[in-house]
């Protein structure tokens, strides 16, 4: 009976080295599981953090979270974004300009802060946009006035009206989606509005006589003149046209349908000859 016993625990003997191996396979499973966990966590805490690093960029400043990401890029015709986040509220004064788009703020920003208008250096004149939230809207505009064929709604030209420190002289600047300066002009003792026109409505050019328009333009208004400004490909400058008012296109065609005087009195004289010589 020893013996049978004894011949039985030898068979049994394996078992604790069997259990043993199913522990380190569990064991191993474990560890593999766990590090495939940690890398996939360590990945998704990249991306989280990725997604903060944006986020945070994108709501440093007032209307960054509607802006397009491609305003968040770099450009020369730029600001950087913490310049235009500092000079943001001192250039864009009231809620009027509030939808003029990221990338148009930083190139007015950076055009505010190269012409000293932030910071006044000697005499140089100092420029700022209107206060009046009546004119405020028609002091900016946009269209391509360049003429592009690669024009889209996020690379659209804008102008704008800028007025001096003397209250009574205004300047017009235009420029690319980039800040790239396409034209500039004083209007001394001038403070003009702006709107802008497409291509093939009817303007006048060289003469009195309606004509579709070449680009896109902007009309300048003032209170006795309206101009258009076009842009020209030949000179790659903007060329400006008088825009006639109805009441100088009447007295144009009255002028020419009637008459000078000296005609008339001719006129009377030679008609009196002709009725004596027909009398005798």
């Amino acid at each position: 009976m020893k013996r049978a016993f004894e011949e039985t625990a030898t068979e049994q003997a394996p078992q604790p080295k069997s259990k043993k191996n199913r522990y380190i396979i569990i064991g191993i499973v474990l560890l593999l599981a766990i590090l495939a966990g940690g890398g996939y966590y360590n990945f998704v805490l990249r991306q989280d953090l990725d997604a903060i690093a944006v986020d945070t960029a994108a709501t440093a400043v007032d209307g960054f979270e509607n802006a397009d990401p491609k305003d968040l890029e770099e450009a020369d015709g730029w600001s950087s974004i913490d310049d235009y986040a500092h000079w943001n509220n001192a250039i864009f004064t009231i809620p009027e300009y509030d939808n003029i788009p990221l990338r148009y703020r930083r190139g007015i920003t950076k055009i505010f802060m190269g012409n000293s208008y932030l910071e006044p250096s000697g005499d140089k004149p100092i420029y700022k946009f209107t206060r009046i939230k009546d004119r405020a809207k028609s002091v900016f505009c946009y269209g391509n006035f360049t003429d592009r064929h690669d024009a889209d709604n996020w690379n659209k030209e804008m102008a704008f009206l800028v007025e001096k420190n003397d209250y009574q002289s205004s300047a017009i600047w235009i420029i690319s989606a980039k800040g790239d300066i396409l034209f500039w002009k004083e209007y001394s003792s001038e403070l003009p509005l702006i709107n802008s026109f497409k291509k093939g409505q009817k303007i006048f050019m060289d003469e009195m006589k309606l004509v579709p328009a070449p680009a896109d333009g902007i009309i300048v208004k003032n209170k006795s003149s309206k101009y258009a400004l076009i842009y020209n490909k030949g000179t790659k400058t903007f060329d400006t046209y008088y825009q006639y008012s109805d009441s100088e296109i009447k007295e144009a065609t009255t002028a020419e349908e009637a008459p000078y005087m000296e005609e008339l009195e001719d006129i009377t004289i030679d008609s009196a000859q002709t009725n004596t010589g027909n009398s005798e």
